[in-house]
C-alpha cells in the first residue's frame, strides 16, 4: 500500500476563511455601495451579512496579537472620549421628547461602530490584493450605477432623481479609502485615474455640498503628500475650531443679513432661511444649549412638526442642538485627536486617511441626514476599507492597530 506520510494535509479552516472573507469584503465593497444609490434600506440588509463573514472568517482562521489590538483601543485616548460623547448621549435620552427613537438610534450607532472595530482589529495582517481591489471596483460600479439613473431620468423611466444626489454622497464618501487601498499597492497611476474620475462626476451631478466635500478632500491629500504631520495637526486645529465656534457663526448671521443685504434671512434664497431657522432655535432656549435638547430630536422634531421644516440637519447643528455644548467640547476633542493620530500612521496610508476624514467632516458640515443609520452605516464600511488598506501595503511596514483604533 503507498502511504503519503511527507505529504502536507490542506488547511480546510484557512481556506473555508480566506472564501469567507473574499465574499464577505465583495459583500460590503461591491455590493453596498452601489445597492444603497438603488434603495436606502438595502444597506442595513447587506452590512450585517459582509460583517458576520469577515468575523466568522476570523473565528475559523484566527489572527495572531487580536487581544494586543484590543487593548491598544482601549488605552487609546481618542477612544474614552468617544465613550465620554456617547455616553452624555445616553444621558439624553433623560430629557429627550423622543427617548425611545433617541435610544433606539444610539443603540444603533453603537453596534454598527463596534462591528466596524471588530472587523478590522480581527483582519488578517496579510490582505490580499485581490480582496482589497474589491473597494476600488465598488467605486467604480457605483459610478455605473449612477449613470444608469442618469439615463433612465433622460428616459422617463426613474421620475426620482433625488437618487442620484445620494449617488454622489456614495461616492464621495468611498472614494478616498478606494485610492488608499491602490496606493497602498503601489497603483498610483490607477488612483489618479480614480481621483480625475471622481472629480468629473462631482461637478456633472451638481450638488454643491458633495463637489466642496470631494475638493476640500483632494487639497488635504495634495498637503498630506507634501507633509502629513503638519497637516493633521493644522487640520485638527480647524475642524475642531469650526466645530466649538458653531453657534456663534449661526447667532451673528441675521445682524449680517441686516448690513450686507439690508433684509431678514427668512426673506433671501436658499440656503439663507435654514440659517434663519438655526439662530432662531439656537438662541430660543440658552439654557439647553449647554445641555442639548437630547439625541435624535432635529430629525423626529421635523418629521413630527415640532421644529419648522426649514431646520437644517447637519451634523454639526444636530451636535450643539441635540447634545449641547458637552457633546460639542467632546466632539470637537475626538476631531482634534483623530486628526493628530493620523500623523502617526503608515507615510503612504496616511495622507489618504486624512482626506477621507477632512472630506467626511465637511459633508457634516455641509450635507443632511448624515447622523441617519444610512450614512452611519456607509462611513462604517469605509472604516473597515481604509482598515483593509493599513493591511495591504506593498512592501512597507503595515501599522499597528493602536494607530487604526484613532481613526
Amino acid at each position: 500500500m503507498t502511504q503519503f506520510s511527507g505529504s502536507a494535509r490542506p488547511d480546510a479552516a484557512g481556506d473555508a476563511a480566506q472564501l469567507l472573507s473574499r465574499i464577505g469584503y465583495a459583500v460590503l465593497a461591491l455590493a453596498a455601495p452601489s445597492a444603497v444609490i438603488l434603495s436606502t434600506r438595502s444597506i442595513f440588509v447587506l452590512y450585517p451579512i459582509g460583517v458576520a463573514l469577515l468575523l466568522v472568517a476570523a473565528a475559523l482562521d484566527p489572527t495572531p496579537g487580536v487581544p494586543e489590538r484590543f487593548r491598544a483601543v482601549r488605552n487609546a485616548p481618542v477612544t474614552w472620549v468617544t465613550v465620554g460623547l456617547l455616553a452624555w448621549a445616553a444621558l439624553s435620552v433623560l430629557w429627550s421628547p423622543f427617548p425611545a427613537s433617541g435610544a433606539q438610534l444610539l443603540l444603533k450607532i453603537v453596534t454598527t461602530a463596534i462591528a466596524a472595530l471588530f472587523v478590522i482589529a480581527t483582519a488578517r495582517e496579510h490582505l490580499r490584493a485581490t480582496d482589497l481591489y474589491l473597494f476600488p471596483i465598488g467605486v467604480l460600479l457605483a459610478m455605473v450605477t449612477i449613470l444608469g439613473l442618469w439615463f433612465a431620468v433622460l428616459q422617463g423611466i426613474e421620475p426620482d432623481t433625488s437618487r442620484i444626489h445620494v449617488g454622489g454622497v456614495v461616492l464621495v464618501v468611498m472614494v478616498f479609502p478606494a485610492m488608499a487601498g491602490l496606493a497602498a499597492r503601489g497603483r498610483n497611476g490607477y488612483t489618479r485615474a480614480m481621483m480625475v474620475l471622481a472629480l468629473v462626476y462631482a461637478f456633472a451631478l451638481g450638488a454643491p455640498a458633495t463637489a466642496a466635500a470631494l475638493l476640500v478632500g483632494f487639497a488635504v491629500l495634495s498637503f498630506a503628500v507634501s507633509d502629513t504631520r503638519r497637516t493633521v495637526n493644522d487640520l485638527s486645529w480647524v475642524a475642531g475650531g469650526l466645530i466649538l465656534i458653531a453657534p456663534l457663526v449661526v447667532a451673528i448671521t441675521p445682524t449680517l443679513s441686516h448690513w450686507l443685504f439690508h433684509a431678514k434671512l427668512a426673506n433671501l434664497g436658499a440656503p439663507y432661511p435654514t440659517f434663519a431657522a438655526a439662530a432662531s432655535l439656537i438662541l430660543h432656549d440658552v439654557i439647553r444649549l449647554f445641555t442639548g435638547h437630547g439625541i435624535d430630536t432635529v430629525v423626529r422634531g421635523v418629521e413630527s412638526g415640532v421644529l419648522p421644516a426649514m431646520t437644517p440637519r447637519v451634523v454639526v447643528f444636530e451636535i450643539w442642538y441635540e447634545l449641547g455644548i458637552v457633546g460639542a467640547i467632546a466632539a470637537s476633542v475626538a476631531t482634534w485627536m483623530g486628526f493628530r493620530a493620523i500623523g502617526n500612521m503608515a507615510p503612504r496610508l496616511a495622507p489618504y486617511v486624512a482626506a477621507t476624514f477632512a472630506c467626511d467632516l465637511t459633508l457634516g458640515f455641509l450635507a443632511e441626514d448624515l447622523t441617519q443609520m444610512t450614512w452611519v452605516t456607509l462611513l462604517a464600511i469605509s472604516a473597515i476599507a481604509i482598515g483593509a488598506a493599513a493591511r495591504s501595503q506593498y512592501r512597507t511596514t503595515r501599522p499597528s492597530a493602536a494607530s487604526l483604533a484613532h481613526f
